[in-house]
């Protein structure tokens, strides 16, 4: 009697395992996707709505303000403002109105949004010429109800940085302190801003 020998267990055994091999990296592969798509759409949600954020929201309504910038060489600035904040979208605040320097009045916008990637508020303001625009960049701390802008306006340290702080129960006076420092980091120009909310929305 003749006696066949199949070798079916290591062939076997060996596409099975190849198979489950397969199978397993295509698992962690979708997997990896998944929670790729997942941080993509956390990012997203994370952008800030500025309708109901607890800074932004105070800023709605329309505003007057009136301070003082001092310089180095004993120079003084006197600042008037009129503007009106609004939300423009979830992600997008505006401020537009005229602000009077000593004399000479020139409208002006800032344009503020929520950038989800890095967590920062940006700030573009313009005045009456295209050319006029400074890019602020910064954040919020609900704690202090304040906001921190700089922008980077030449070599070395030169900069300007605007700190907003809410102030009273109600939250209608912002306190805005304004600082102009050199290239070599020396303060420049500076003062603060009182604005005063004058309606409602």
């Amino acid at each position: 009697m003749v006696t066949y020998s199949f070798p079916t267990t290591p062939a076997i055994v060996g596409f099975k395992t190849a198979g489950s091999q397969f199978k397993c990296d295509t698992l962690i592969i979708m997997k990896r996707v998944f929670f790729l798509l997942l941080l993509n759409l956390l990012a997203v949600k994370a952008q800030a709505d500025l309708s109901t954020h607890a800074f932004f929201k105070h800023f709605i309504g329309t505003w007057k303000a009136a301070g003082e910038l001092k310089g180095q060489d004993g120079n003084k600035i006197t600042i008037t403002e009129e503007w009106t904040g609004k939300v423009d979208g979830e992600n997008s605040f505006l401020i537009e109105g005229t602000r009077t320097m000593n004399s000479d009045t020139q409208p002006f916008k800032w344009t503020i949004t929520h950038n989800a990637g890095t967590d920062l508020f940006e700030a573009v303001l313009t005045g009456a010429e295209a050319s006029q625009t400074i890019r602020f960049e910064g954040n919020v701390s609900e704690v202090n109800m304040s906001l921190e802008l700089k922008a980077v306006t030449g070599a070395g340290d030169s900069a300007i940085t605007v700190t907003d702080t809410l102030q009273g129960e109600a939250k209608d006076v912002i306190e805005s302190k304004v600082t102009f420092t050199g290239e070599a980091g020396q303060t420049t120009l500076e003062g603060t801003i009182k604005h005063e909310k004058q309606k409602a929305p």
